[in-house]
């Protein structure tokens, strides 16, 4: 067998006859049937309402600037611009063509082997192609021709793509001050829906430049005042207003998963400070963990009385790139994970107040960490707290390396058909198929690995494959199946 042939081929990633067989007699036909739940996308609506063609091959993989779709791979990007010929200037240049930008990538893109964003585009390019060829100097040219052809038809508009990998459920990541125009129009696309997700980052971030004038716009725009009590009330009719629309979760991106019990004077005292411009906080400051963690007891009992779930992910320190962030602002490779999160100190209150019984009108959390190390935290509160979900890797973990030792960890600490199960996080239609066939092909590893030293039954790795594919996801979030 060549190097080619191996390379993606139809065991790539399964290393024992069980993981094989898992996968190609229990995960494909299981995926045919049941599809895709996604309870975490940057998708963006507009771009599949509208369903118009991709230009070109760079702008559906890399980066579409254009306002109204913008998007990007920033994971490409952030890689390929290790090495001379590429960088982050000549991908975003306004004056340099889409076609010298993909040459400019393919040449360096060799250099990529390995990294599972290497795969992840050759698996988009076979899949949704049917392009063997890996990128390169020499292909550049033929794989633009034939990818822009293909994209050109139908087949490969933004509805048919999620079509054609079974997408049945995509959750987005929205706004508290979004219409959610796009998914009123999105109820007309047959066959996938499309929920909302609760995103109140913004309204919390003191220690941000804007928070003050998105209180204002939140306020404004239910009528609310600017007080404390009235910015709390004018979140809660937007949490309203999307759960009247189908949302099922909030999802809250913190650099610790606060949590503490804080009294409303404090938090009044808080707001006002910020308000008023009396004091300037930082990401770091006591009073900017003191206030998220009197948002986040106010986020998780409007999540009680609406039935959603609680999503948090934690650990990202942002825009460390000054440089990067400087010239493109956010969201363009210049995170990392922290080294320092305190978790339980800062999430106990909270716990113990929303997620600590086995009553079953309570609600669930998951935890996704940015920094895996902390993956043991979340499995031993998952351990403790009967409605707390360790998250699957997410982000900079997404690797298939690192996604089988979660689950075996998993396997060992605590339960398989207790994890949150896989989110593509992703950003770009393209990858969705491409982002799951590695998730069922890693769940399809991790367990046939237990089954081939005898630590798990032939049905019960059946059962946790389907679980870890589908349904942890639909009884988490009380999806119908």
């Amino acid at each position: 067998m060549s190097d080619k042939d191996n390379f993606l081929g139809k065991n790539w990633l399964l290393d024992t006859s069980e993981s094989i067989k898992l996968y190609h007699d229990i995960a494909i036909p299981f995926r045919q049937e049941v599809g895709i739940i996604d309870t975490h996308t940057h998708h963006n609506l507009r771009q599949i309402v509208e369903n118009k063609p991709f230009p070109n091959i760079w702008r559906a993989e890399v980066l579409e600037t254009r306002e109204e779709y913008k998007n990007c791979d920033h994971y490409i990007i952030q890689l390929a611009s290790k090495f001379p010929g590429f960088s982050q200037a000549l991908a975003r240049d306004p004056q340099i063509s889409d076609y010298d930008k993909w040459v400019a990538l393919c040449k360096v893109f060799p250099n990529l082997e390995g990294n599972h964003v290497h795969q992840w585009m050759h698996l988009d390019l076979k899949r949704m192609f049917g392009i063997e060829e890996l990128l390169s100097a020499d292909t550049a040219d033929k794989i633009w021709g034939r990818a822009n052809e293909d994209l050109r038809r139908k087949k490969m508009l933004p509805q048919a793509i999620l079509k054609k990998i079974r997408a049945k459920i995509i959750f987005t990541t929205d706004d508290p001050a979004d219409d959610l125009a796009y998914h009123q129009m999105a109820k007309n696309i047959e066959g996938i829906t499309f929920l909302p997700t609760f995103r109140p980052d913004a309204y919390c971030n003191i220690f941000d430049n804007n928070w003050k004038s998105n209180v204002e716009r939140i306020c404004q725009l239910t009528r609310q005042d600017t007080t404390l009590k009235g910015f709390i009330e004018a979140l809660r009719k937007r949490h309203t207003y999307f759960a009247e629309r189908g949302a099922k979760a909030s999802d809250h991106g913190l650099l610790e998963p606060y949590g503490l019990k804080i009294s409303q004077k404090r938090a009044e005292q808080i707001f006002q400070n910020i308000y008023n411009k009396r004091e300037k906080y930082s990401i770091r400051s006591t009073e900017t963990r003191e206030f998220i963690s009197y948002m986040m007891h106010k986020f998780c009992e409007m999540n009680q009385e609406k039935g959603m779930v609680t999503q948090i992910h934690y650990g990202a320190v942002r825009n460390t790139n000054e440089y990067l962030f400087k010239n493109w602002g956010t969201d363009v490779g210049g995170d990392v994970s922290a080294e320092n999160v305190n978790i339980m100190e800062n999430l106990q209150p909270l716990l113990t107040r929303f997620f600590s019984g086995e009553d079953n009108n309570q609600n669930h959390l998951i935890l996704y960490p940015m920094n895996q190390i902390f993956a043991h935290t979340n499995i031993m509160l998952e351990r403790a707290f009967p409605k707390v979900h360790s998250g699957f890797p997410w982000w900079h973990n997404d690797s298939p390396y690192v996604m089988e030792q979660y689950l075996l960890h998993t396997a060992g600490s605590s339960l398989l058909t207790s994890s949150g199960g896989p989110v593509c996080d992703g950003r770009k239609i393209l990858s969705e198929g491409s982002r799951f066939e590695v998730f069922d092909r890693v769940i399809c590893k991790a367990l046939g690995k237990l089954l081939s030293i005898g630590a798990m039954s032939k049905e019960g790795a059946i059962r946790a494959v389907k679980g870890l594919m589908y349904y942890n996801q639909a009884n988490i979030f009380n999806l119908n199946h």
